[in-house]
């Protein structure tokens, strides 16, 4: 799989992520998996360590990995602690240690199809251990179909994102004249619950914010927690 994302992206956008929302999204995945039960943590498309940092610093074993060599060095020197690993995630089920949790934040899923998210879940349920647990983090299409732009973000660069058959597309332009071409497949939450089961899973809650609620097209992401079968 090769890296959809730039180091002008990562401190655009990343590094920029308002403390206030990263501190939700740590709250979210603590309670979630709470570390008495959940202490071996895989954070798949950890970027720049965002929250496999901070997780570490809780105390958790966190193994956190990224196809982006340039986002993991980035990461150890922003948040040292997490043992990070450079790997394409379809390949994740050729790791051979075994974890109690595994968390996919700010949708880092959906980059070789959905082919290659079934390959992706397949080899969580595999790296996990019985009981298991994985939290997912995504965009709701729905609230996507509704938000397409095409303009100049707050930050700096300018944004064109729109959504075409499942697929969410952008094209990003920073002001040193670099551009990122970055499509993922995005997922309405009755499709990714019948891929975890194919996977092995079996989805336990749906949240809006972290916070129990039906997911919707008013909101912009919402969570799906999932256990691996014994």
């Amino acid at each position: 799989m090769t890296p959809m994302y730039s180091r002008e992206w990562f401190e655009s956008f990343a590094a920029t992520v308002p403390r206030e929302l990263s501190d939700a999204d740590l709250r979210g995945v603590t309670e979630a998996l709470p570390r008495e039960a959940f202490p071996r943590l895989l954070d798949v498309g950890c970027g720049i360590g965002r929250i496999s940092g901070p997780l570490s610093a809780l105390g958790y074993s966190v193994t956190a990995l990224d196809v982006s060599r340039e986002a993991l060095a980035s990461a150890r020197r922003r948040a040292p602690g997490p043992r990070y690993l450079a790997l394409d995630q379809r390949h994740i089920g050729r790791l051979r240690w075994e974890f109690d949790g595994a968390i996919v934040l700010w949708n880092s899923l959906g980059f070789a199809g959905r082919g290659g998210d079934l390959e992706t879940l397949t080899g969580l349920a595999r790296v996990l251990r019985p009981g298991g647990r994985l939290a997912l983090d995504l965009y709701h299409p729905g609230w996507l179909a509704r938000n397409q732009r095409d303009g100049r973000d707050e930050r700096g660069p300018a944004v064109k994102r729109w959504l075409r058959e499942g697929r969410l597309f952008h094209e990003i332009r920073y002001e040193n004249g670099r551009m990122d071409a970055i499509e993922f497949d995005v997922y309405p939450p009755d499709e990714i619950g019948a891929l975890c089961r194919r996977a092995g899973f079996q989805p336990r809650a749906e949240l809006v914010w972290w916070q129990s609620a039906e997911p919707s097209a008013e909101s912009p992401r919402y969570q799906l927690i999932a256990e691996k079968l014994a």
